[in-house]
């Protein structure tokens, strides 16, 4: 072989372990297991979305977000209150089985030591796992699997909250949710430095009141807002006939009289504060999803939305949540990412379907005692064999609310009613058709006509209380 014959060979020789190389480096990148951002809002009703219809909700963000990914039309949580609510999501389980059933106090607001978690997880699988905000469980963050860390516990003022940022505490000047925001877009730029991938689970305070029970929002803000235009539930002047006869009693009741809900104005004014608050909210979301997109790591990062629980402002004259009324259970989720094409799906989910959602997105095998089911196949157009029911439970009493189960089908919804945590004894039964009367007025629960489709959803909250925790199954 002459000179210039070797060196021929030897280019395109060379040039064949070039575009080799190249290759590999590509197919490693097209390997690199996704982001995960998973955003948790704290009493954000299911309607509290522009994208959802509430033209009086301004929530460019969220909305954006929507537009590229999937908006869930009926989303639920297990238990509408912030702990049991957190540990669905976190877990994939029940309350009854991860043990987490009231605010968290102990014994019942403890999750169990034995509990893992996705972040526990997505760690041993070489995640950089960061948790950022409000935290209402007594088990630490960082025994959750988090080992980034910057939160605060339970609620309080929305302005000057005292914080614990990476182990020091501290007062976050100005604004919760700019701080929070602030302070997932610092992890952010950080774990995208690094070669391994991140899942952020960012909790906002907002839009749940602050410690004067109020909702603050920036004065340019709630200038936007006027009261008068705000509606008023058709049900405000509800008199209870129908519900349990202690509701008129109960916290639910005596807060919303103490707001003065028994007047529309009083109503219009919370309705103008909350949706001036959400819109502030809104905002510090819409720049932590600003910077991902500035890092360039939207191929690569998905992006879980969703309330932790609703709220009732002035329906059937009540307040707060706890209560299987749909303002108070049903909640906005929003799921988007790499090859999740834009839609509205109206397929019954749970909050306990995010932890196996999130172990699938990174492709992680999903544990078998976890109760909730992934969503990815809704999320790619598949919908064989999806639940036709979900299932509520309130096994204690919680902020004045009696113990209660419910089953709601996409027609309709069965309550059942108890006089202790013991689940014996029924004391009052309510069943709703949410077709014909989606307010959630005439309870059908005694009418003849409804007498075997009540025995059916009965038969579901039997098969439900007589399982053990450890192998609950969604109906």
């Amino acid at each position: 072989m002459n000179r210039r014959d070797f060196l021929k060979t030897t280019i395109v020789s060379g040039a064949a372990l070039s575009v080799g190389s190249c290759a590999a480096l590509n197919n490693a990148k097209a390997k690199k297991k996704p982001n995960i951002i998973f955003i948790l809002t704290d009493d954000q009703r299911y309607d509290a979305m522009s994208c959802a219809g509430n033209r009086h909700a301004q929530t460019d963000n969220l909305d954006s977000l929507a537009a590229r990914g999937v908006r869930f039309e009926n989303a639920f949580v297990t238990l509408s209150i912030c702990s049991p609510s957190r540990a669905a999501c976190l877990t994939g389980r029940y309350g009854s089985a991860n043990g987490v059933t009231a605010l968290s106090r102990k014994p019942w607001g403890r999750m169990h030591d034995s509990e893992r978690t996705f972040a526990h997880i997505l760690k041993g699988a070489g995640y950089q796992t960061a948790m950022i905000g409000k935290w209402h469980l007594p088990n630490s963050p960082q025994s959750c699997g988090f080992d980034y860390v910057t939160y605060f516990k339970s609620n309080g003022p929305h302005r000057n909250r005292q914080v614990i940022e990476r182990g020091v505490k501290k007062t976050a000047a100005g604004f919760i949710e700019d701080y929070n925001a602030a302070r997932a877009i610092e992890f952010i730029e950080q774990a995208s430095g690094n070669d391994a991938p991140f899942v952020l689970f960012l909790c906002t305070q907002l839009v749940h009141m602050d410690n004067n029970h109020d909702w603050v929002s920036k004065d340019e803000t709630f200038a936007r807002y006027d009261p008068v235009k705000m509606p008023v539930p058709d049900t405000f002047d509800d008199d209870l006939q129908g519900r349990p006869p202690y509701l008129k009693t109960s916290r639910s009741r005596t807060k919303a009289l103490e707001y003065g809900y028994d007047e529309k104005q009083n109503i219009q004014r919370h309705l103008a504060k909350y949706y001036a608050a959400l819109e502030d909210t809104d905002a510090a979301i819409g720049a932590v999803l600003n910077a991902v997109t500035e890092k360039g790591l939207d191929d690569n990062t998905y992006y879980i939305m969703m309330g932790d629980n609703g709220w009732l402002m002035g329906e059937h004259g009540l307040t707060s949540k706890v209560l299987a009324y749909e303002e108070s259970i049903r909640v906005p989720m929003i799921l988007a990412g790499p090859r999740i094409n834009r839609a509205v799906n109206d397929h019954l989910v749970v909050n306990i379907d995010l932890m196996p959602t999130i172990l699938d997105m990174a492709e992680v095998p999903i544990p078998n005692n976890v109760h909730g089911k992934s969503l990815m196949p809704l999320l790619q157009g598949q919908a064989d064999n999806w639940r036709t029911s979900i299932l509520y439970e309130c096994p204690r009493s919680s902020l004045g609310v009696k113990p209660h189960l419910a089953i709601r089908t996409d027609r309709y919804k069965y309550i059942q009613t108890y006089e202790d945590a013991s689940l014996e004894t029924v004391v009052f039964e309510e069943l709703y058709d949410l077709q014909n009367d989606p307010t959630e007025v005439k309870n059908l629960a005694q009418h003849h006509d409804h007498q075997q489709r009540k025995k059916t959803l009965i038969a579901k909250l039997k098969a439900h209380r007589d399982q053990p925790v450890t192998t609950l199954s969604m109906p």
